[in-house]
């Protein structure tokens, strides 16, 4: 795992537990956390489906930047 992934890892960890502890400490009904739990969530889906993206993108790059390093090297 290299640095940027562990940083994007470490930023969706503590934007997770951030909103969940102020999910838990708000004064708010039951019915509006609930809605405010499913807006947090549908955030936090959204983020690692962007992450997971990016990632993808890299290793596609890094492989392709590699096959053609082989290549020039035969």
């Amino acid at each position: 795992m290299n640095d940027t992934s562990k940083v994007v890892l470490a930023a969706l960890a503590g934007a997770t537990v951030g909103a969940g502890v102020a999910l838990l400490f708000a004064p708010q009904s039951g019915k509006e956390t609930r809605g405010m739990i499913s807006d947090k969530v549908g955030d936090a889906k959204d983020a690692t489906i962007n992450a997971l993206g990016n990632a993808k993108d890299a290793i596609v790059d890094k492989g392709d930047e590699l096959l053609k390093k082989a290549t020039n090297k035969s």
